[in-house]
């Protein structure tokens, strides 16, 4: 009960984070503070486990990957501090498909806005402050990370999963 109350919760955070994006195209750090919060919840509901450290190392590694794409101006910084913190809730097995479930969103919503632009007729998107509607503009890739994230919390599971096991190279000895 208390684990999926967390999980709505998170969920929620990444919608409201998602509609930011897509109204302002940025991203508040309140929403990257927010999940990471809400993840040492998760930690201290589902229960600590011993294999938590691999979620560090998706973290730093997202983070060091975003910092590349930040530099070489192909994503914004809002999105990279969101996606490393939506990082922090999958192990290196989560994070493989958590990736997927973002690129697949991220292409089908490039796709989707390139597409609405050319249908929102020119007067409304002159006169709408809505950042979405700016001509060539940025995609707000947030929307892709927040579904993706979602799909995947609810599809693949976050680490700790809060079920009892042992860890991996226990497991091996058998």
């Amino acid at each position: 009960m208390i684990k999926d109350a967390v999980l709505l919760a998170v969920s929620l955070v990444l919608i409201a984070a998602a509609v930011e994006d897509m109204a302002r195209l940025r991203i508040s750090n309140i929403f990257p503070l927010l999940v990471v919060g809400l993840y040492a919840v998760w930690v201290a509901v589902a229960g600590w486990e011993n294999d938590i450290w691999r979620n560090g190392t998706v973290f730093l590694g997202v983070f060091a990957l975003g910092c590349g794409l930040f530099a070489m101006r192909w994503m914004g910084g809002g999105d990279i501090k969101l996606m490393s913190a939506c990082a922090l809730w999958f192990d290196w097995q989560g994070v493989v498909p958590w990736f997927v479930y973002i690129t697949v969103g991220g292409g089908v919503l490039a796709l989707l806005i390139i597409a609405g632009r050319r249908m929102v007729p020119q007067s409304v998107r002159e006169d709408s402050s809505v950042a979405l509607f700016a001509q060539k503009g940025p995609i707000p890739y947030g929307v892709a990370i927040a579904l993706g994230t979602i799909m995947a919390l609810y599809m693949a599971g976050p680490n700790p999963s809060g079920i009892v096991r042992l860890p991996d190279f226990v497991q091996g000895l058998r």
